[in-house]
């Protein structure tokens, strides 16, 4: 089915990079004049999620296969690095981030939380199930699962040397991940490096709560905004 510019700025259910994806499918089909017009729509439609405006942001100055190669190269090297952490591990997961499905195919199992509101929990639960032993949990029970785990993983829709934005539920979960002394991991390529905001239906989370790994793997918080070469 043909993307609609409306189908990419409604959308609440995807994770920021897949919303990317879906951006450049769609830009890729507009002359030069549409295509910024559209980029900068798409970016004011999700105002928490700094890695989509940066991106849409390059497309003023490159061609989008261009942007797309960036993208795609850092995103799979951050899945990478997140497969060689998990091999063999049971993790908890909360919403939905591509890059973190991309990296569990190594996992011995993943519970994943429902993510309320909007519940994207159970469109991951429906697409991991097929690859590896996936269990879905309310988000209450999100301290069983925590237990039950080895390490604790989710994305981000934004990141800066002080910490992430993400799903609310996320800091509950991170705290649980502390309490139960699980390691947590926030997986965000470092484009998504930038100004936090945050707006409805998400939350920030303090660096010190999380490990972050980007495309270069375990990354020290401080050099976040180090990493962006290209904007």
């Amino acid at each position: 089915m043909k993307l609609s510019l409306k189908d990419i700025t409604d959308d609440r259910r995807s994770g920021s990079s897949k919303i990317i994806e879906k951006a450049l499918n769609y830009l890729e089909n507009l002359d030069r004049k549409s295509q910024i017009e559209a980029a900068k729509e798409i970016a004011n439609a999700h105002p928490s999620m700094t890695g989509l405006a940066n991106i849409m942001k390059l497309v003023e100055s490159y061609e989008i296969k261009e942007v797309r190669k960036i993208i795609e190269e850092m995103n799979e090297n951050a899945s990478k690095k997140l497969a060689e952490i998990v091999e063999g591990k049971s993790v908890v997961i909360i919403s939905r981030s591509h890059i973190v499905e991309s990296g569990l195919h190594r996992a011995r199992k993943v519970f994943i939380l429902r993510s309320e509101p909007g519940g994207e929990g159970v469109d991951a639960y429906k697409f991991l199930k097929e690859k590896i032993e996936a269990e879905l949990v309310c988000d209450a029970e999100m301290g069983y699962a925590v237990m039950k785990c080895n390490a604790v993983v989710c994305g981000a829709d934004a990141i800066s040397k002080d910490g992430f934005v993400n799903k609310v539920g996320t800091l509950p979960l991170a705290l649980t991940a502390r309490h139960f002394n699980k390691p947590f991991y926030v997986v965000a390529p470092s484009y998504k490096a930038g100004r936090l905001r945050v707006v409805e239906p998400f939350e920030y989370i303090p660096a010190d709560l999380a490990t972050l790994i980007t495309e270069s793997g375990i990354t020290d918080w401080q050099k976040v905004h180090s990493l962006i070469g290209f904007l």
